[in-house]
């Protein structure tokens, strides 16, 4: 296992040429992180921790690995981040984000598929709240010559309250004919049938919509336990949703 502390903005590297479990805990205005990750099994999860409005920018490149990244950014701050990941010949990303939006939030991610067989897919779990301002473009990029890519988009935005903002923009750019692409989109409100099952047992809105909001966002408890530290991220993601909701 490997973890990463960002508390400065100077660019931070991380590297690997072997299988690894990486833990990045942001905790700086302005972070600046690279990935360079070849020749393994790797999973990297990204928690944002930072009592302040962030500017994140991020890059990779993914070659003859294959890498699966989940991003957690459950604060009540402004956030954006502009993130550029390039995956190469027979390479895989997965990639999920889980976002609780109270706030400004803008995400920018571009995903290329750069040579032949690379596979990128994105889920994007969404939440929205009464003062959220939110901006998602999810952006994947086959290039001329990558022959059977793939690159699947999903994501799910979840409104309550009716919030300032909630756009979500899946886009797919295609160079390529012999590939897999597709991308979904479903946004919904919490159905008030369900709330009011809940109260009547006993439940107050609040205990309601934490549990709702909980189980729409996180993951299971075994998700947690390949990352240094993941119960104790685990008890701050809880933590965050419930302050929130």
């Amino acid at each position: 296992m490997a973890k990463y502390l960002i508390l400065d903005n100077e660019k931070v590297i991380i590297k690997g040429n072997h299988d690894d479990n990486v833990t990045i805990i942001i905790r700086t205005d302005k972070p600046d992180l690279d990935y360079q990750l070849s020749d393994g099994d790797y999973n990297i999860l990204v928690f944002v921790d930072y009592a302040g409005d962030i500017n994140m920018n991020e890059r990779g490149r993914i070659d003859r690995a294959n890498v699966k990244m989940t991003y957690f950014e459950l604060n009540d701050h402004q956030f954006c981040i502009n993130s550029t990941l390039d995956v190469y010949l027979d390479s895989s990303l997965q990639v999920l984000t889980i976002v609780l939006a109270n706030s400004r939030k803008r995400f920018d991610f571009n995903l290329y598929n750069k040579e032949k067989g690379s596979t990128v897919e994105i889920a994007n779990n969404i939440v929205c709240l009464a003062d959220a301002d939110l901006i998602f473009n999810c952006i994947g990029i086959i290039e001329k010559g990558a022959k059977a890519a793939k690159c699947h988009q999903k994501s799910r935005c979840l409104t309550i309250d009716d919030p300032k903002r909630a756009k979500v923009l899946p886009i797919l750019k295609i160079d390529e004919n012999d590939v897999e692409a597709s991308h979904s989109l479903s946004c919904g409100t919490i159905d008030e049938d369900v709330l009011f099952y809940m109260n009547s047992r006993g439940l107050s809105k609040h205990d309601a919509l934490n549990l709702i909001v909980n189980s729409y966002l996180l993951p299971d408890e075994d998700f947690y336990k390949k990352y240094e530290d993941g119960a104790i991220i685990r008890e701050m993601a809880l933590r965050k949703v419930g302050f929130l909701c």
